[in-house]
């Protein structure tokens, strides 16, 4: 009598068999089956990953709405503020307080919204000033009620949920992380730097908007991108790329706010979007397809390790066989801030024609190539401007590729 041995593996059964040849078939047809699951499964995957993009960008869509309105409505429809890509703004519980951050100007806004009648001490701008000077990135983006709103939903919803293994390192480094370390100089406000507006709302009723604007120290950029050398020479030397062009990277993303957020929405230093090239870049550190939370993308270490990736992705693979170093780094910045596909587009009229692309690029000088990317009608006022700011900002920092 035939005895039947079974081979304990995943989605594999193997019936002994009294000649090789028979075992060699129902492994080959157990190894076809076992494939066709893993595609199914990979394809649902797939289906997930996209379903959660979708709702992650119509949750972060919705609260900006949301707060939009809100805000308009105590402050006036002129003087909406929200955080954005170069600039971060928080608010008091009660939205009737707000602090404002502009990376890119280098100025701090204080800000209360009152009755005609009320009176505000200088004190209480001093106070405003001590806190947000101590203030770390953990307890910011809690008082950003877009980021706060958008987090919560999510992890209601087990929408991107929080990375377990990155999550209590994440929380640990940004308790530390002081956002305006070194940055202001110690002072107190004075009464005559108290600025007044009346604004009108929509029912017609007035209000009292007090300011006072703090600049930053005169070197704020470069100290902002001294912060993050240590995670920008590991990820540059990791992933072939040049230390100036991530750090340029940032400057013209972002201007070194790590808490940045755009309406897209992208996150961080390098402005990451959690559900295109955040996926891409985590799929090629990690083996598998995810969509990334916001908290992760704040986090400067994985961010900036992110990004970098994406942008050896784009070099190593999207633009694989372009010949020239000085055309690559162009392309590159148009192609991380347009898509790969837009590129293309704009040499050979379809956004699949990668060799026809290339090709193309290789008969052209820098100079033409950059030309190009700076003029074609294919590409966007934005990207025709982002690869001239990333020239540059990239040469800003071309001296520290040395250190």
């Amino acid at each position: 009598m035939k005895k039947t041995v079974l081979l304990i593996a995943p989605l594999i059964t193997i019936s002994l068999a009294s000649d090789i040849e028979d075992i060699k078939n129902s492994m080959m047809l157990n190894y076809l089956e076992n494939v066709e699951n893993v595609e199914i499964i990979h394809r649902e995957n797939v289906d997930i990953i996209k379903q959660n993009a979708v709702y992650y960008t119509n949750i972060v869509k919705s609260a900006q709405k949301y707060y939009s309105g809100f805000v308009a409505q105590e402050w006036g429809e002129e003087n909406v503020k929200l955080s954005t890509k170069k600039s971060f703004t928080q608010y008091s519980k009660d939205m009737k307080e707000r602090e404002n951050i502009d990376f890119e100007k280098g100025v701090i806004t204080i800000e209360i919204v009152t009755e005609l009648d009320a009176n505000t001490s200088v004190e209480h701008f001093n106070k405003k000033l001590d806190e947000l000077q101590k203030e770390s990135s953990t307890e910011a983006i809690k008082k950003d009620p877009v980021a706060a709103l958008s987090i919560e939903y999510m992890q209601k919803k087990k929408i991107a949920e929080p990375i377990v293994e990155e999550k209590a390192k994440t929380e640990e480094k940004a308790k530390k992380d002081i956002l305006l370390r070194d940055l202001v100089k110690k002072q107190k406000i004075k009464p005559e730097q108290i600025k007044e507006k009346i604004v009108t709302l929509k029912d017609g009723k007035k209000k009292k908007i007090l300011s006072v604007e703090i600049p930053m120290v005169p070197d704020h950029l470069e100290k902002r991108a001294k912060r993050y050398k240590k995670d920008v020479y590991t990820r540059a030397e990791k992933y072939r790329v040049a230390p100036s062009y991530i750090f340029g990277t940032m400057q013209t993303e972002s201007y070194f706010n790590p808490l940045a957020v755009s309406h897209i929405p992208a996150y961080g230093l390098m402005q990451i979007v959690p559900t295109t090239a955040g996926v891409d870049a985590y799929e090629a550190l990690y083996g598998k397809k995810r969509v990334v939370p916001p908290p992760y993308l704040y986090d400067p270490s994985n961010n900036i390790k992110m990004g970098t990736k994406y942008i050896q992705i784009i070099r190593e693979r999207y633009l694989r066989g372009v010949k020239n170093e000085e055309s690559l780094t162009y392309l590159t910045a148009t192609a991380y801030n347009a898509g790969i596909g837009s590129l293309y587009r704009s040499f050979t009229g379809s956004k699949r024609g990668r060799k026809e692309a290339i090709a193309k690029i290789n008969t052209m000088t820098p100079d033409e190539v950059y030309k190009h990317l700076r003029t074609s009608p294919k590409l966007t006022k934005e990207a025709k401007n982002y690869v001239k700011k990333m020239k540059t900002h990239s040469a800003n920092f071309k001296k520290w590729d040395e250190m």
